[in-house]
């Protein structure tokens, strides 16, 4: 009898599975097909950056802010707008993460590790596990962490300083710190879209790219969506990518129009957004926007909002000293709005046939999704408590039953209604459909040599070849992203407008471009790309590689050069 009573006390004792630290239901975590899964779910992640002790006044590299009662509220105000995670960069103490805990929000929790010290410093490294040790003691408690990010933005010339060797040395020490202690957790760092596209991800579990759409760089060349859908491909295959920052800053200082800094608040807005369709037509499966509020410490005067772009990237803003709370901008009811329901698929840009697949990831107001084609509903699905929802709709659907019809342009609506069927949301997508399978054009580059320190110069020959019933819709634009700071390298664009139409196009144009190599430059990615319609349907043809000077990189360098 007494060993009878044991065993029951064991099983519910097992069963609860109780949080340690807050006696609170644990969740469990998975990663598996590009997704995170939060209790046997599919999970978006619906991120935003926050900072706690980043308000007028304070610097919270320079001070521990432990203000636990003003982080409830913002973590309040941040669940209620729709937001399900918080992206930090820096640790939070134990108090903080309980605070996290306790809101039913999770946690990309990250631990700062200064990304300008040598990485093959043994003083560093050792200093930097140590860190690490300290603070999984507690953090591993805590199930709200869905990850660790542990480095923000390595530069290239830093690496290549430090040795790609050392480096790679220094991020799986880390790592493995973090999966003793916290298994089942995954572990990346953030690198930056235009300057960590020749970095292999392998060695981590998610692609964590910060990524800032300005025009400019390799995705003013291929667009923004097909920027990071390359470099997901070539760098982390079968494993989510979840952009870990991106935005638009709102100073005065800046030459605006979705720029760095200058921008209007209805520029935010509207750039927010784009940056936001932009990746879900990429494939993330989880977005953190930069961020929650105005960061005052960044221009050095924690006490002066400076007229610089760094200060000035917040949803909220502050008006004084005085003012700790802030007030909403416009960019935050519309990502609130825009986050109700998520079209996964289809994307824009889209060549489908046979059927067009239906995924999306709706907000818990949703109970209806509808899409229409011409003002006619072709397709309706109740939703009922699943955040994701898979489904599809048949070609045919566009295309009827005209034998004679083999292309379509199609601009889907879909629409997000709430259980009084009122519409949350709506948003069109445009693809193309077919009865069989459609080729698009083809663009290709082809460079006069494949080892940067081989040449001065480099030249890039461009083709586009098949363009059959499409037409341009736009210049044709390079780039040769030198990888050297920030600086985004030779770039230009060439006007084709004038070959529209004429009968000699489909023999194929080919173009040269040349650029120095400059001494410094450890890493290249040469780009083209050229924007093409097909009535309303539009979409980037590009190419793009990946080019190094000797074997320097060899150890932390992606070795699937496909292009895609």
């Amino acid at each position: 009898m007494k060993n009878l009573l044991l065993l029951l006390i064991l099983a519910l004792a097992a069963g609860s599975c109780k949080s340690p630290a807050t006696n609170v239901e644990k969740t469990s975590l998975e990663i598996k097909d590009n997704w995170y899964y939060v209790n046997g779910e599919k999970f978006f992640i619906k991120g935003i950056g926050y900072e706690i002790g980043a308000r007028p006044g304070q610097d919270p590299y320079k001070q521990h802010i432990s203000d636990l009662e003003r982080m409830k509220y913002d973590l309040q105000v941040i669940k209620d707008a729709g937001y399900n995670t918080i992206r930090t960069w820096s640790q939070l103490s134990e108090a903080q993460l309980k605070v996290v805990q306790e809101s039913g929000l999770k946690v990309i929790f990250g631990i700062w590790i200064d990304p300008h010290h040598n990485f093959g410093d043994p003083e560093f490294v050792d200093k930097s596990i140590k860190l690490t040790d300290s603070i999984v003691t507690y953090s591993k408690n805590y199930d709200c962490i869905i990850s660790y990010l542990i480095l923000n933005e390595p530069m290239t010339e830093h690496i290549y300083e430090s040795g790609a060797e050392n480096t790679v040395n220094l991020l799986k020490k880390i790592k493995e710190v973090l999966n003793r202690e916290h298994p089942g957790i995954p572990v990346s760092m953030s690198g930056s879209s235009v300057i960590s596209d020749y970095i292999n991800y392998d060695m981590f579990d998610f692609h964590a790219i910060n990524s800032y759409d300005y025009g400019a760089y390799q995705m003013g060349s291929m667009g923004g969506a097909n920027f990071l859908k390359w470099s997901h491909e070539v760098s982390n295959v079968n494993r989510p990518l979840v952009l870990t920052e991106f935005g638009f800053s709102v100073s005065d200082q800046g030459d605006g129009n979705y720029g760095y800094g200058g921008n209007t608040l209805e520029e935010q807005k509207k750039g927010l957004i784009r940056d936001y369709r932009a990746l879900l037509d990429a494939g993330a499966t989880g977005a953190c926007p930069f961020y929650y509020a105005d960061g005052w410490w960044k221009g050095k005067e924690d006490s002066i909002h400076n007229n610089v772009p760094e200060e000035w990237f917040g949803f909220f803003g502050y008006s004084d000293l005085n003012d700790t709370i802030g007030s909403a901008r416009p960019v935050w009811g519309a990502l609130k709005t825009y986050m109700k329901g998520l079209v996964l698929s289809p994307k824009n840009g889209d060549v489908l046939d046979g059927e067009i697949p239906v995924e999306v990831y709706v907000d818990k107001e949703v109970a209806l999704i509808e899409c229409r084609y011409h003002d006619r509903l072709i397709f309706s699905k109740k939703i009922e408590g699943h955040a994701y929802l898979n489904s599809r709709i048949d070609c045919e659907e566009i295309l009827g039953s005209d034998t004679t019809l083999k292309i379509k342009d199609a601009e889907l609506v879909f629409s997000f209604l709430n259980s009084k069927d009122k519409v949350l949301k709506s948003e069109s997508i445009i693809v193309l459909v077919s009865k069989t399978k459609i080729t698009l054009p083809e663009l290709k580059i082809s460079l006069s040599t494949d080892d940067l320190s081989k040449a001065g110069k480099l030249v890039m020959k461009i083709s586009i070849s098949n363009m059959g019933p499409f037409k341009f819709a736009g210049n044709l634009k390079y780039n040769f992203n030198s990888h050297i700071g920030w600086s985004t390298g030779a770039t230009g664009a060439f006007d084709l407008s004038a070959i529209n139409g004429m009968p000699s196009w489909n023999n194929g144009i080919e173009l040269l471009q040349e650029t120095d190599i400059p001494q410094d430059c450890m890493v290249m990615t040469p780009s083209a790309g050229i924007l093409i319609k097909y009535g309303k349907f539009k979409t980037i043809i590009h190419d793009q590689t990946l080019l190094y000077r000797g074997n320097w990189a060899d150890p932390i360098k992606v070795t699937n050069l496909q292009n895609h």
